[in-house]
Order: structure tokens, then sequence, then C-alpha cells
């Protein structure tokens, strides 16, 4: 039965092609190629409508596989490229996976949502198996150089999902809040399919299927004013669906508000719970100023961060902690009543030579120390969890680098005090042992361009050529011992230095 699907799924696509598109990243055309050559029976199972768009990267490609067919259909995405992915917060579906890849022209994450068996239903929940997968793989077109169910098959379990949205109220406000795309997409079914078939496999495949349902169901549908008659419709089907369901009645209800929980969590968290399967990784940015580092930082976010879990963290400005936020408090009138004690005078080669360190400084470092320490752990719990952590800096190695170690044992021994002596060795300890980064990054510049690049920013003090210049040296020597650095150079265009980083990091997951 297998073989003769396979067999029914190549023929069929090959006989029916409409076309090809011509703006769709070449990584999808890989994969179709790589699952044609291993014979997979696939289909993209539902919204054809819109393939255009599932074809460009916009929106996920579902794709409906042979079930004996998985081990082949694996082998083409790890061929493609594609990495494996899954919910942390258990918001996934049994029999359906999530697959990522970068595509090289639009450099931005292509998203294959892949099913082995037909859960479907309600939005959230997804409450039915279909058990319908034959159905649509038996028969394939072609569309777009895509196998897609014919239109017939494709439109009965159109109009079963829709109705199966109106049996609950959070499901019923769901659907129809956009619901002018649904009409659309039933006209767009109906001017390709023979009613006459698509009535039959309703027929065949409903259980107790009536006269005249068929009729009335896309009768409901296409007029958005009809929703009584979509609920009435839709509880009626659920009902005789209940040998369908994957999940109880009850159980049903403890997933729905489970999982409505978990979106407004992520909403209010404004991450992803998608992680991929191979885990997480806390990755160090480093360089000197004006380098690149927040710009790219925020690329990868964006290119990234649509799909997965990614967050970044500034090293050098760690939030505060229950033990440093006294102490912020006073920072702003401490800056104004002991302009000799910033950090900028500390970082003046001439100043650091004096080894002359006052306790406001000593103290302000020990409690950066701690917060930095705070947040690298919180931020290898996150990775080690599966997101994607991106630091903008990271504590260096060796000692009076720009965010690591501030005092050495020459500071500490020509300090002459006993309890400022301890705090610099507990400022020490503080850095010691620290949680590892997965890569690194450095990005170096020529100072002319990172002079420019302060020069446009928006700050608030204005640009600062100075700073640029006396932190060079400190932030170029930062040094992470025992991990492979990666350098980039970013004096070229911006696209180019987004493309290496996003390279880099998605060949280091």
């Amino acid at each position: 039965m297998n073989e003769a699907l396979r067999n029914q799924n190549i023929d069929g696509a090959q006989s029916t092609q409409t076309g090809h598109g011509g703006s769709e990243p070449g990584l999808i055309r890989n994969l179709a190629a790589a699952l044609k050559q291993r014979q997979v029976c696939y289909c993209h199972w539902k919204s054809n409508i819109r393939l255009g768009d599932s074809l460009s990267g916009k929106e996920d490609l579902d794709l409906l596989v042979l079930r004996s067919d998985a081990t082949q259909f694996f082998e083409a995405l790890i061929d493609c490229g594609f990495k494996l992915a899954r919910s942390r917060d258990g918001g996934g579906h049994p029999g359906v996976l999530h697959a990522f890849a970068l595509d090289p022209n639009s450099l931005r994450l292509v998203h294959v949502h892949a099913y082995f068996q037909i859960v479907t239903g309600d939005s959230l929940v997804k409450s039915y198996h279909l058990p319908l997968e034959k159905t649509l793989l038996a028969n394939l077109r072609e569309l777009m150089g895509i196998p897609v169910p014919v239109a017939e098959a494709e439109l009965v379990v159109f109009l079963l999902r829709i109705a199966l949205k109106h049996t609950s109220l959070v499901e019923f406000y769901m659907v129809n809040r956009h619901y002018s795309d649904v009409p659309r997409e039933l006209a767009w079914l109906r001017d390709q399919a023979d009613e006459t078939v698509a009535k039959q496999i309703w027929a065949e495949c409903v259980p107790a299927a009536r006269e005249g349902e068929f009729e009335a169901v896309i009768a409901a549908i296409a007029n958005s004013a009809h929703k009584i008659a979509r609920i009435r419709i839709g509880v009626g089907l659920a009902w005789r669906l209940r040998e369908w369901r994957r999940l109880g009645y009850f159980a049903g209800f403890a997933s729905r508000f489970r999982r409505i929980g978990m979106l407004v969590a992520s909403r209010l968290r404004r991450h992803k719970s998608v992680s991929l399967v191979s885990g997480g990784a806390l990755v160090a940015m480093i360089g000197p100023k004006a380098s690149g580092k927040s710009t790219l930082g925020a690329a990868l976010e964006d290119r990234l961060g649509k799909q997965l879990d990614v967050r970044r963290v500034h090293i050098g400005k760690p939030p505060a902690t229950l033990l440093s936020a006294p102490f912020r408090l006073l920072l702003p009138m401490l800056r104004r009543l002991l302009p000799g004690e910033r950090s900028g005078q500390y970082q003046k080669p001439e100043r650091r030579v004096e080894l002359n360190f006052s306790y406001a400084y000593v103290v302000r470092m020990l409690l950066l120390a701690y917060d930095r320490r705070t947040l690298l752990f919180k931020s290898r719990r996150l990775a080690t969890a599966g997101a994607v952590v991106i630091t903008d800096r990271y504590p260096p190695s060796g000692i009076g680098a720009i965010d690591g170690r501030q005092f050495g044992e020459a500071a500490i021994a020509a300090c002459g005090s006993r309890w400022k002596a301890a705090l610099m060795r507990l400022e020490a300890k503080l850095y010691d042992d620290l949680p590892k980064p997965d890569l690194v990054i450095r990005l170096a510049a020529p100072i002319q361009t990172t002079l420019l690049r302060d020069a446009s920013r928006c700050k608030l003090d204005g640009p600062d050529p100075d700073s640029v210049l006396r932190r060079r040296d400190l932030e170029t020597m930062a040094e992470i011992a025992d991990i492979p650095v990666l350098v980039i150079n970013t004096d070229g265009p911006l696209e180019q230095s987004v493309a290496e980083v996003l390279y880099a990091v998605w060949g280091g997951l």
C-alpha cells in the first residue's frame, strides 16, 4: 500500500505541473529535489492558496509526509542544512515537528512544519487526528513545482478544519478575527475542484455523513455572517467525530487553558519558546567600541529570533541585583560629587600606572563583577535550556581589560589597606570559573571607521572620540582562554557583516 502511494505521488505530481515560482529561496528547491531523489511520498497539504509565500520563506512550509518515509525525509532535511527544533514548554503536537535552515538569499530562517499525521481542528490544542493522510497522498498534483493534494481532497479537509474551529469560545474568537481570509481560500479551492468528486470524498470519509451536509458546510463557511450556522455545524461534527479526538473533552479543556497561559507568557516575555533539538548556545561578541557589536547583535535577534528563542544581554551593563541596586541609585550623585572617580578616568594609561584605586571605585568594580557573574550564570542556564544567548562583550581572562578583572597582585600589594585588599581579592574571585561561551566572535574595524560610527550615533552626551581611542587598546587586548575566536572584519557593507555573523552562529548551533 505504501509503495503504491509513493508511486502515485511521483507519477501524479509529474503529470500536473503548473510551473515554477521564480522568487522562492533555492534552499526550498534543493529540499524538494532531495525529497524527489529519495522518492519520499509527501505534499504541501494545506493553505496552498499561499504556497507562493511559503516558497518565499514568508510562511511555514506545511508538509505531510508518509510515515514509512520518515527516515529518508530526515536525511533530506539534514543534507539541505535543516536543523530539528522543538517547543520547550510542551506546546508541540504528536506526529508534528519543526525544522529550520538559514536561507542564503534572504539570510532568514526557512521553517518546515512537517506532519506525519494530520493533527488539526481547533487552533491551539488541535484536538483531532483526521485519519485522511492516505486520502491526501493518494492522488497529487503539482503546484509551483511542489506536490499538493488534488483540490477536491484539500477542499474536504479545509471544510473539516474550519468547522472544528467553531467548537469553543476561544477558538471561535481566534478563527473569526481575520475571517475574510477563509471565504477567499474557500472560493479559490472551489474554482479548482470538481464539487461532485469532493462531495463523494466527504461522504466516504466523514462518519455518518448526511444528505446535503456538504453543501450546508460550504454555505456556512462561505458567508462570514453565518456565525451561528458555523457553530451549529461545528458542534455537530465534533460529536460525530469524537472517535477521532486525540484528547478527551476534559483533557482538551485543560490543554487549551494551559496553552493560552503559555501564549500570554510568551507575549509578555517577547521571545519564542522554540529551540533547536541540538540545544542552545552562549555566543560572545567582543571587539572595540563602535565595531558593530550592538548592531550585529540586533541583526541576529531579528533574523533568528522570529522563529527561535534568542536573547541578548549586555555584559558591560548588566542589570542590577539586590546587592548592587542601592549603590546604583547613588551612582548619579557620586559621579557629580567625585568626577575623578568615573570609569573613564581609570581607563587612562597614566592613571592605571599609579595603582591608586579609591574605595568607591573598588566597591563599584566589586559590585559590577557580582552583577556580571549573576548575569552570565543565568545566561548559561538559558543556553542549556535551549536559548541562543548573544552577549554584547564578555569578561576577558587577563587583568585590566574592559569588562574583566581590574585589580592584579601589584595593585593589591600597593593599596596599603587590608580591607581594600580583601575587596580587590573578592573582585578577582568573582571572575574565576565563569561559564565559558560556546563561540566567541571578535569584531574588528579600522580606527577611522569606529570614529565615524561613534560620531554618527545619537547619544545623550554626543560623540566621544577620546573614549573610543582610550578604550580601543583595553578592548582589543581582551582574550578568553581556551575558546576558539572567529574574527570578522566589519569595515565592509553591513549586510556582508550580518551574513558572516549569521553563518558563524548558525553553523555553531
